[in-house]
């Protein structure tokens, strides 16, 4: 007996990276979740806390401060993925987040020296007591 196999979608392309984002649904106020994988139709992420529920409708924060609405598709513990409603330009998202690091990047002051004080003086061992 021949077995058909249903056709199979080529799955997005994802950018596999670690960012932070903010998601809130019905029952959940809004908490904080790390995204492990993005792409143009959907997120992997993870939360501390109580995840969302498997068909839950959730709106998310991406850390270029765009909100997309979702659908939760499945949960394995803190793990999760969403589909979003409409699909996003990653490319642009990417960019605006390469834009950010620049920035940032940029205004960063590295001195060490002016943030801690350094010291080279020796306890007096003579003046410590034994116990």
């Amino acid at each position: 007996m021949k077995q058909e196999s249903l056709p199979q979608h080529p799955r997005e392309p994802r950018e596999r990276r670690l960012l932070r984002g903010y998601m809130q649904t019905e029952r959940l106020a809004s908490f904080e979740i790390v995204i492990r994988n993005i792409s143009a139709r959907g997120l992997c992420g993870t939360c501390k806390g109580l995840p969302p529920i498997r068909g839950e409708f959730a709106e998310i924060l991406l850390p270029d401060n765009r909100t997309v609405t979702a659908t939760v598709r499945w949960v394995n513990d803190q793990v999760f993925g969403v589909e979003f409603d409409e699909s996003i330009n990653l490319e642009i998202m990417m960019d605006t987040l390469q834009r950010l690091r620049d920035l940032a990047e940029r205004n960063a002051n590295w001195e060490v020296k002016s943030k801690h004080r350094v010291s080279d003086r020796r306890p007096d061992l003579a003046a410590l007591r034994r116990i």
